[in-house]
């Protein structure tokens, strides 16, 4: 091997050797999320689909109700960030855990113990499954802004940008083994009772996370300075905590921030929203759902091993931008008529058209996702001041708090009108026309998603900074200091 090799592979996996300053307390939190992630990918890949096949939901109430998960889930953060960062990590993960576990075994098994124990119909026991959904979402609001916070406190300066790649990494293994491993054999075993069993193992998988939350040390911290803020927000009422936040010149430029990424990030919600029932609708039946889910994590964790050394030297804003662009663009491959694809030899029938088009979709979609989604979250936990990252962390949700219900509302009516059930007959006798296909549907989708990349670039001076600690008011010292003692 010759010195110019050896010295890239040297340089290479040096980038990875940043980690060994994080220590036990952050690969404990990498735990948690896989285990959170595994119990949250197995459920929510096939959520809609549960609602309607098992639950006896509608599909624009299922959609609903997904969507309505999503709205709660955000309402309920808002308070949790201040909590945390008051009453500390490890009380907040045991409230968090326990509320959580609640709802899901409401959510799983609520409409067999609504017929069996309580002699309800069928239709009454979506009370119960409604009512775990509440619950389920309130719990779930603790886990991304604990976490996080975690990720920052266990993590020093320099090897930040890397512990964050690795939190999305073990995020999206987790999603593979939801694909791979419990979602798809367990559909095949039984395409209905396999959704009680996919939302079950989820539960089990949230016991073992919190397991791991009872041997975090919270009073550790990786820049031992940050520790000093600990005692203050002690004393602040959450209330209280959130007018301070709210009146920061740091989160008012982070809110126009994440307004103007919302169109990018609500076609993340599509993947459980619309696309289940339209894999099935435009395929057929026997679509394996647990594999194609498991593409797009596997481009992410094969991504982020490959490039992590790779994007580290890069600026955060631009690779955000390119992520965004990206994933916009792959709608593209949705939206354009799916006859196109019959000038590719071996494709002769509208189901296999749609197959490569969804699969191209979500490969270049996670190419996006890639460089998109670690540094998203990387840029709200670096904007916000040492001792409020769990506060900006929830209430960074405000705009997909706002957004999401509509998404749902508006994935649902778009999916019953242009995607319903029997479409697939009405195509390939040729009645539907573009504008009323599932094509036309993407379209729509594409034009939001296209939005925030150009309003990211348009307005980047004004509310996007390459270098965020400058804006949460860490001093040019603190970062001098932090970076000579790492040293």
């Amino acid at each position: 091997m010759n010195d110019k090799k050896q010295n890239f592979l040297v340089r290479y996996f040096s980038e990875f050797g940043v980690l060994k300053d994080c220590g036990q307390n952050f690969w404990l939190t990498n735990f948690i999320q896989f285990f959170d992630g595994l119990a949250y990918f197995s459920m929510i890949n096939i959520f809609v689909l549960f609602l309607i096949k098992y639950c006896g939901f509608k599909d624009a109430d299922a959609a609903f109700w997904v969507g309505m998960y999503t709205l709660f889930l955000s309402l309920f953060v808002f308070a949790v960030g201040t909590i945390c960062d008051i009453i500390g990590l490890k009380r907040t993960y045991l409230i968090g855990f326990s509320i959580l576990i609640t709802g899901r075994l409401l959510l799983g098994f609520g409409t067999d113990l609504g017929t069996s124990l309580f002699n309800m119909t069928h239709e009454n026991t979506r009370f119960i499954v409604m009512l775990g959904i509440g619950i389920m979402s309130f719990g779930t609001a603790f886990m991304s802004p604990c976490i996080s916070t975690s990720i920052r406190r266990f993590t020093t300066l320099r090897s930040r940008p890397t512990g964050f790649n690795f939190y999305y990494l073990f995020m999206n293994i987790g999603a593979i083994l939801a694909g791979l491993v419990v979602i798809g054999p367990l559909l095949k075993i039984d395409p209905v009772k396999g959704l009680f069993w996919i939302i079950n193992f989820g539960t089990c998988c949230s016991a073992i996370a919190f397991i791991f939350t009872r041997f975090v040390d919270e009073d550790f911290y990786a820049v031992p300075e940050e520790k000093q803020q600990k005692g203050q927000a002690a004393r602040r009422s959450p209330l209280g905590l959130i007018l301070e936040v709210a009146r920061e010149r740091a989160f008012q430029k982070l809110i126009v921030f994440l307004v103007l990424t919302l169109g990018v990030r609500l076609v993340f919600t599509l993947q459980f929203l619309v696309m289940p029932q339209y894999y099935s609708r435009t395929v057929g039946e026997d679509f394996d759902l647990g594999f194609m889910n498991s593409i797009n994590p596997i481009i992410i964790v094969s991504g982020l091993i490959l490039i992590i050394p790779i994007i580290n030297k890069y600026s955060t804003v631009k690779l955000m931008i390119y992520g965004m662009s990206i994933s916009a663009f792959s709608l593209v491959l949705m939206a354009i008529p799916a006859e196109w694809f019959f000038v590719v030899p071996g494709i002769s029938t509208l189901p296999q058209a749609y197959f490569v088009a969804i699969t191209l979709q979500i490969i270049v979609f996670g190419i996006g996702e890639l460089l998109f989604s670690p540094r998203f979250t990387e840029y709200v936990a670096r904007v916000a001041p040492k001792d409020k990252v769990a506060s900006y962390m929830s209430l960074s949700a405000l705009p997909m708090f706002i957004a999401k219900p509509i998404n749902g509302v508006v994935g649902g009516l778009l999916v019953t009108y242009f995607c319903y059930d029997g479409i697939a007959a009405k195509m390939d006798t040729g009645h539907i026309g573009f504008w009323d296909s599932p094509e036309f549907m993407w379209s729509i989708y594409l034009v939001i998603a296209v939005i925030s990349p150009l309003a990211i670039i348009l307005t980047k001076d004004s509310f996007v900074s390459d270098h965020p600690e400058e804006d949460s008011g860490s001093t040019p010292a603190e970062e001098d200091k932090e970076t000579t003692e790492q040293a």
